[in-house]
């Protein structure tokens, strides 16, 4: 059973480069801006652990069924990944172990060329 909540925040995170993550939420989507995709390879590069990425991806999931909230990640206006409730894995997501985590590759590749 879930217990909806309606989250506010916005907090700005600066890496060792300078450059910004942003970090909102309203209502019940909490969203990870990067400025590039290029500021996410350190966290991708902790996650390299396909059974540590799992468990933790897992974990997450789990708080997100339980609260009924939403994470979208963005670079610019584009949502490249999203992680819900009623999310489901694609083939892409399951190859890659992301499990629940919707990678929208569109998007992705997009994001590729926009450093």
């Amino acid at each position: 059973m879930s217990a909806p909540l309606n989250v506010s925040a916005q907090l700005s995170l600066t890496d060792e480069s300078g450059k910004q993550i942003l970090l909102s939420a309203e209502k019940e989507i909490m969203t990870v801006t990067l400025p590039s995709l290029w500021v996410g390879r350190p966290i991708l590069r902790l996650l390299s652990n396909r059974g540590q990425r799992t468990r933790m991806i897992e974990n997450v999931y789990g708080g997100l069924q339980l609260t009924d909230l939403t994470i979208e990640f963005r670079i610019a206006d584009r949502v490249i990944a999203l992680i819900a409730p009623q999310s489901r894995p694609d083939l892409v997501s399951r190859i890659l172990g992301f499990g629940p985590v919707e990678l929208k590759i569109v998007p992705i590749l997009l994001s590729l060329f926009k450093r």
